[in-house]
């Protein structure tokens, strides 16, 4: 999970608790989906999410 600490060392703009918990969940369910449809699912969600938050930059690097 990612931590306060984390985001400091990432850059990304100030985050609540709640907005880092919904990236990181997003992008672990991404990570350990199964089929293509949750894969699919998922890797929008986590997309747009960055794109609300103003992470870009952190969707990219965590995607490659």
């Amino acid at each position: 999970m990612m931590t306060i600490e984390d985001v400091k060392r990432t850059k990304l703009p100030n985050l609540t608790h709640i907005q880092i918990r919904r990236l990181t969940n997003a992008e672990n369910s991404c990570k350990i989906a199964h089929t293509d449809w949750s894969k699919n699912y998922w890797y929008s969600v986590f997309q747009k999410l960055c794109e609300k938050y103003n992470c870009m930059d952190y969707f990219r690097r965590s995607i490659h």
